[in-house]
């Protein structure tokens, strides 16, 4: 097959899929594996992740990783084709999670997805945690199932990352109107106990992860928001 023919094919899932084809996919649109070769060899098509290309015109994301791990989970089906809750596939969580939402700092090594049954991969770089979410856990960025910034927070306390880096996580999600403290609040409380706080509440875990960065439940209420305000630029006459 020839080079033109061969990349109009694959935009049958480049043009819907931040510029990536899996191999699965492009061998369902009769492009094969040595076609595909020969294209990466050519320059116009990246290796992302296992079984995964990217085209190297299409513009990179910040969230490139994650959509190609993602994509990987079910390599025959297209993405805009996938539910939310896809009973085959994940939804990106934890740590990831926190990094699309732009909140904390904690550090990224792999990818971190929530899947709803257990399952394994072979690439290294892709951590599957089991774990059951609703429709109210999961959103949608630029295509991309996400757990939502209230979920994210719950599945690091599940994991007991260290309070200071949650407590960060917290500030910056409340100042960003991603949550609310009261509604955290009350989700949080199964994580009490194992974080000692005392007496075993949502309150009180949230007043103990917040003391490690020096603000209190109130202070961070009334606190005014670090995003300014954009001006409006005024017209000259």
């Amino acid at each position: 097959m020839d080079t033109v023919r061969a990349l109009e094919k694959l935009s049958e899932y480049t043009a819907g899929q931040w510029g990536m084809v899996t191999t699965q996919q492009a061998l369902r649109s009769g492009v094969d594996d040595v076609t595909l070769h020969r294209l990466k060899s050519a320059g116009l098509l990246d290796g992302v992740r296992r079984g995964v290309y990217a085209s190297t015109s299409a513009e990179v994301s910040d969230a490139r990783a994650e959509q190609a791990a993602w994509l990987a989970l079910r390599p025959e089906v297209a993405g805009w084709a996938r539910p939310k809750l896809d009973p085959d596939g994940g939804v990106v969580s934890h740590q990831s999670a926190a990094r699309l939402h732009n909140i904390g700092d904690l550090v990224n090594a792999g990818v971190e997805i929530t899947v709803p049954r257990r399952r394994t991969t072979r690439d290294p770089g892709v951590w599957l945690r089991r774990g059951d979410l609703t429709d109210a856990d999961v959103t949608v960025l630029n295509g991309l199932p996400v757990t939502t910034p209230m979920r994210t927070i719950y599945d690091l306390l599940g994991r007991h990352i260290d309070a200071g880096h949650i407590a960060t996580i917290v500030r910056q999600a409340v100042e960003a109107g991603q949550v609310r403290l009261d509604v955290l609040a009350e989700r949080i409380q199964p994580h009490a106990r194992s974080y000692g706080a005392k007496p075993p509440t949502g309150l009180a875990l949230l007043e103990l992860l917040l003391a490690q960065i020096g603000l209190s439940i109130q202070e961070l209420a009334t606190r005014p928001s670090p995003i300014a305000t954009r001006v409006e630029p005024t017209e000259e006459t």
